[in-house]
């Protein structure tokens, strides 16, 4: 997968907020190993180890004072922030060139906050219809950032976090995808 330059992005993400940056390489990690785990192909795999990397690339668009507020979000403020996924997928396939596996790497960015349930966003999606791929790289994400120290709050205990995934196995989360996920953890 050539054509285009991940590590630029990656060095914008660390320049505007090295907390997101330091993120998406650790949500990455969770989600390889996950994806090594259920034995995904090694195209998927490298599919993967782009988009994990690059699931919250849309927060170069969020402005400062709301990606690094140390308080809780307003409900305007959230409603920006939902606007992520849409605009890593757009800067992805801006670099694209036709490339298919770029137009992949981008639907995994675009699905990686829809809910197992229906009740994610940007699209709502549900189910077997959210790419297997971004329910993986969703449960690397909320483990990364339930584990891990926020300007608005403590990190949670390993323990903790599993506890949550857990309980919103097939609410929030793929139920089988929890399940190994919390194998692997545990």
């Amino acid at each position: 997968m050539t054509g285009w330059n991940i590590i630029k992005y990656m060095e914008w993400m660390e320049k505007k907020d090295p907390l997101t940056c330091h993120h998406c390489s650790k949500a990455a990690l969770y989600a390889i190993i996950l994806g090594k785990t259920i034995s995904l192909s090694a195209e998927e795999l490298a599919l993967l180890s782009i988009a994990a990397p690059l699931h919250d690339l849309g927060k170069l668009k969020v402005p400062n004072d709301i990606l690094c507020k140390p308080a809780s979000l307003t409900k305007r403020e959230y409603k920006v922030i939902q606007y992520h996924p849409l605009w890593g997928a757009e800067l992805i396939l801006d670099n694209a060139g036709g490339n298919l596996d770029w137009l992949r790497v981008a639907e995994i960015v675009l699905y990686h906050h829809e809910r197992f349930d229906g009740g994610g966003y940007p699209a709502g999606l549900g189910g077997k219809d959210i790419p297997l791929l971004a329910q993986i790289v969703s449960i690397a994400d909320a483990f990364d950032a339930m584990t891990s120290e926020r300007p608005y709050r403590a990190a949670m205990s390993d323990k903790q976090a599993l506890k949550i995934l857990e309980e919103e196995k097939g609410k929030q989360f793929h139920p089988e995808l929890v399940n190994e996920f919390i194998k692997l953890i545990a």
